[in-house]
């Protein structure tokens, strides 16, 4: 309770713990000292300034917070780690530590004592003034990006990475990480590449052909064949290692928490959404593989109800068709679908490099000719 003598904080309710003035009002038997009214007729009055005071400290702190998080965000980028909680806790903590010591400043410098509500408000208004003066200096416009210049000097890094242009200095601490990473995906392509066309025999000239049903032994080997295909496709559907490489690589520059966090997740956003058409080409790949296998399982397994006469098969007597007629156009109609689906994916692929000023003897090994 304030005391009207000396204008302190006293501790007990009858008589001021520090100059001994009486603080209740005989007359009205009200502290009069109390900055809010107890009277009945002022009792909605001091409801009003109590709630609005109270909402007045409440919002002002709910904004320090907020722009507190705001702050946070566009520093760490959305990346949610103990150096961005660190931040987000220094940008609440540092206006509050401020302003404490700005009201001690002013109480000491004042002859009365400042009631616990003003001070409560005062310093809650301040907070907010000093978290709005920070966050209008975090707003300073950055360098717009330029994603043209990104992409082709992505271009150049790749022509590196394949040895067709001479490696330049790293301008920027994420160059390197980038150039071992395309390097690596140009190696799993030739991989690929290589692995599929072991894989792929002269029976792939054949398949559907009533010469390729003509004996268990050539089904046998087309069999063999497709699941070669299908094994490959399996083995380089996916490109996590190559991922999981690049952060073990970018975890090892000197670049803040911060930047690598945010590069790794920028990078992973655009890769996911540029690999979206190779993985479901390869998806419709291995369906059609698959359903090759299901059809030359089944002849291998009903090669003596049926024999191939010139160019038809001749099913014998009391056998349907039906079931090898309907695994044969699936698997058909499947490869029809995967043969676009590949289309289609060479010429994203072909829209991408063009972006970035590359052409597909910019990613091929390079000549040894002098």
């Amino acid at each position: 309770m304030v005391c009207p003598a000396c204008q302190r904080d006293s501790t007990t309710a009858a008589v001021c713990s520090y100059c001994g003035a009486p603080l209740v009002n005989p007359a009205s038997g009200t502290s009069t000292g109390d900055p809010f009214s107890t009277e009945p007729e002022n009792r909605g009055l001091r409801a009003l300034k109590i709630l609005l005071l109270i909402g007045a400290v409440s919002a002002a702190w709910i904004l320090v917070c907020y722009l507190a998080y705001v702050r946070t965000a566009r520093w760490s980028r959305g990346v949610l780690n103990a150096e961005s909680t660190g931040y987000f806790v220094g940008s609440v903590f540092t206006p509050l530590l401020i302003v404490m010591a700005i009201v001690w400043l002013i109480q000491r410098g004042q002859k009365k004592t400042m009631s616990t509500a003003r001070r409560n408000l005062l310093t809650a208004l301040l907070a907010l003034g000093v978290s709005l003066l920070a966050f209008a200096g975090s707003l300073q416009k950055a360098p717009a990006f330029d994603e043209s210049k990104a992409k082709l000097q992505m271009g150049h890094l790749m022509k590196q990475a394949a040895g067709n242009e001479p490696a330049t200095p790293d301008g920027e601490w994420y160059e390197g990480p980038s150039r071992e990473f395309f390097r690596d995906i140009l190696n799993f392509n030739q991989q690929y590449t290589g692995a599929m066309q072991s894989a792929r025999g002269a029976s792939m000239a054949k398949l559907y052909t009533p010469e390729s049903y003509a004996t268990r032994a050539g089904m046998q080997t087309t069999v063999t064949q497709l699941r070669a295909m299908l094994d490959v496709d399996r083995k380089y559907e996916s490109m996590e290692p190559l991922i999981k490489k690049l952060e073990v690589r970018v975890y090892a520059t000197r670049a803040s928490q911060a930047e690598k966090e945010a590069f790794l997740n920028g990078l992973r956003g655009s890769f996911s959404k540029s690999l979206a058409p190779r993985n479901e080409t390869m998806r419709i790949e291995e369906e059609w593989l698959q359903s090759s296998i299901d059809l030359y399982v089944y002849t291998l397994a009903h090669s003596a109800d049926y024999s191939v006469r010139g160019k038809k098969l001749v099913f014998r007597a009391g056998v349907s068709p039906v079931e090898f007629q309907s695994l044969q156009s699936k698997a058909i109609e499947q490869h029809k679908v995967a043969v676009d689906a590949k289309h289609k994916l060479d010429a994203a692929r072909q829209t991408a490099m063009s972006q970035t000023g590359l052409t597909p003897a910019d990613l091929s090994a390079p000549s040894r000719e002098k």
